[in-house]
């Protein structure tokens, strides 16, 4: 009986994958390990990259969703989202394109009590470097949108991901409005899965020397448009949800006390440097007030709740 409802539970889950120019190897990996969890209840969204035809060949024309451009990773999302809700899947596994989960995640997160319960929105798997892996289920104000079971009606209610924000905080974003709806996050740390974030690098020593030692000499580099969207969105974000974040030091005076991990990044890290100060300026220039889509995605927030 109990493998009968966990098969029923099981085809009510869609995998959702965001591509953008991917290494076709490690999404073959990912695609493999998704499958056993999933089997053939995945969807690729592609954000315009150059090797389609690849990814096509790799998973079939049926399991991929192409953009004809980069749309950035939220409206990837939403248009998944929309494609999966159409096809009355009730839950949607998101995952970025490198990830790689256990074989048994969703059999362990469909077992969850925190499943069945109706105010559940978020159950977030642990990826591998996290420090607290290993302490149970636990609740989470915001977790990473990889790894990340969502029910619809939460995605649907909170009014989606903000494609405006393009990349990075898009996940954040998207909790404290999954939150404000009534739903609750959890994350079971005892389910981890591979996920890097950006090209990683090992700067022991000069990460030491900037009192970055939390990271373990390890870092993850990126671009300067990257750069630029997660100090901007940084900014944004903590404006727009000042009940969810606690915040020691003001958001500029944080801001710039980040830019010490640019000098562990691999160059140009002048021009990294004018993307995250360009990132902190347009940032600092948001206003939530005045962002009418935004008032409209939380007037529907209040509404729902």
């Amino acid at each position: 009986m109990e493998n009968q409802e966990l098969n029923s539970d099981l085809k009510k889950v869609a995998a959702l994958i965001v591509t953008y120019n991917p290494d076709v190897k490690l999404l073959k990996e990912n695609i493999k390990a998704t499958s056993v969890n999933v089997g053939d209840n995945y969807l690729i969204v592609d954000n315009g990259s150059k090797n389609l035809i690849e990814i096509l060949n790799t998973v079939g024309k049926k399991h991929v969703l192409s953009l004809d451009t980069n749309k950035g990773i939220a409206a990837a999302q939403n248009a998944g989202f929309r494609r999966l809700q159409a096809q009355s899947y009730d839950w949607v596994l998101l995952l970025d394109q490198d990830s790689v989960i256990p074989e048994d995640l969703l059999q362990r997160m469909t077992a969850m009590s925190q499943f069945k319960q109706s105010d559940t929105g978020i159950i977030a798997a642990a990826f591998n470097s996290h420090s607290y892996v290993n302490q149970g289920v636990i609740e989470k104000k915001n977790v990473i949108a990889s790894g990340g079971l969502i029910k619809v009606n939460a995605w649907c209610e909170s009014g989606g991901m903000d494609d405006e924000l393009f990349i990075d905080f898009v996940d954040f974003d998207f909790d404290a409005r999954v939150l404000a709806c009534g739903y609750k996050i959890y994350q079971n740390t005892e389910i981890v899965m591979q996920h890097e974030i950006g090209n990683t690098i090992y700067a022991p020593i000069r990460g030491h020397l900037l009192h970055l030692g939390a990271y373990h000499g390890y870092f993850s580099d990126h671009s300067p448009i990257r750069i630029y969207y997660f100090y901007k969105n940084f900014i944004i974000v903590h404006r727009r949800y000042p009940e969810y974040f606690n915040e020691p030091k003001g958001l500029f005076r944080l801001s710039v006390s980040r830019l010490r991990k640019i000098f562990l990044y691999q160059r140009p890290r002048g021009k990294k440097f004018r993307a995250a100060f360009r990132g902190i300026k347009d940032g600092m220039r948001y206003d939530p007030q005045k962002d009418i889509r935004f008032q409209k995605m939380m007037r529907q927030v209040n509404e729902e709740s």
